[in-house]
């Protein structure tokens, strides 16, 4: 048996297109399937993926990661990369509102902030990062250890957390990453 699932595997799961060479760890966790996964794409282990999704092209996504898009689909562009711990909420209990928290109590008595996460073409999400719901990534950002992302970022720039709190700190060669990504697909 391979250490992989088989792309006929991954459908049975609920992904409704599979790309040529994809590699899913048999360690990896999935629940509520739906969408789909592109071609050379990697997903290491004991990652959870519980929903729908549409993940890009040559996407690697690292060990110990939790996806989870049962709030909204997460979507992941071509040539991603995807820091191992890192984790998504597409809903999320809104700890602002007067509710109970948690998945055991009432419906009635939770509130919850939920919407779709979108990572851009070749974003760079470092180790430990969290994603909040609704959160838009710009193409080709890239985001440092232990970031909270909550809204929206611009392509081809660069953030880090710095005294508690995500700056921008700099920006990429827009130009230079659309020529090398493009290169990857010839």
């Amino acid at each position: 048996m391979s250490e992989y699932f088989s792309i006929d595997e991954l459908k049975a799961l609920g992904f409704s297109e599979v790309g040529e060479g994809v590699r899913v760890s048999r360690f990896c966790t999935m629940y509520g399937i739906s969408g789909s996964i592109g071609a050379g794409t990697r997903i290491d282990d004991f990652t959870i993926l519980k929903g729908a999704f549409k993940i890009g092209r040559k996407v690697h996504i690292c060990s110990h990661c939790s996806l989870s898009a049962v709030g909204g689909e997460i979507e992941i562009g071509d040539l991603a990369g995807v820091g191992v711990n890192n984790i998504f909420y597409t809903t999320s209990d809104d700890m602002l509102k007067t509710a109970l928290c948690g998945p055991l109590v009432d419906s009635q008595s939770v509130k919850h902030k939920s919407g779709p996460i979108k990572i851009g073409q070749g974003a760079a999400l470092g180790g430990r990062v969290t994603i909040m719901p609704g959160t838009k990534v710009g193409d080709f950002s890239a985001f440092g250890v232990s970031s909270v992302l909550a809204g929206e970022y611009k392509e081809a720039s660069v953030y880090m957390t710095i005294k508690g709190r995500l700056k921008r700190i700099g920006s990429r060669n827009l130009t230079d990453l659309l020529g090398l990504a493009a290169a990857e697909f010839v």
